[in-house]
């Protein structure tokens, strides 16, 4: 995923790669934080078997996001693809 982000801020913006690196970084602190707030939160309020649906529902919202963003990607390759030719 560090891969990902630092390939793209490469080609987007090459003079700052170490900055999104750095956010790439804080972004997965922020989704550790809420992780455990969010699974506090449940078993505070439910039961602790009810964290896996949630954990399960979030996994799933992640798999349709890392889907969506790949294919924004493709599209934006096969666009400046076009514009080269």
């Amino acid at each position: 995923m560090q891969v990902y982000v630092v390939q793209i801020a490469e080609r987007e913006t090459p003079h700052a790669v170490d900055v999104a690196s750095g956010l790439n970084i804080a972004a997965f602190n922020v989704g550790i934080a809420l992780g455990a707030l969010i699974g506090g939160h449940i078993v505070d309020q439910y039961r602790l078997i009810d964290t896996a649906w949630v954990g399960a529902a979030i996994v799933l919202v992640a798999l349709v996001l890392t889907r969506f963003s790949g294919y924004l990607d493709k599209k934006d390759r096969f666009a400046a693809q076009l514009n080269n030719v």
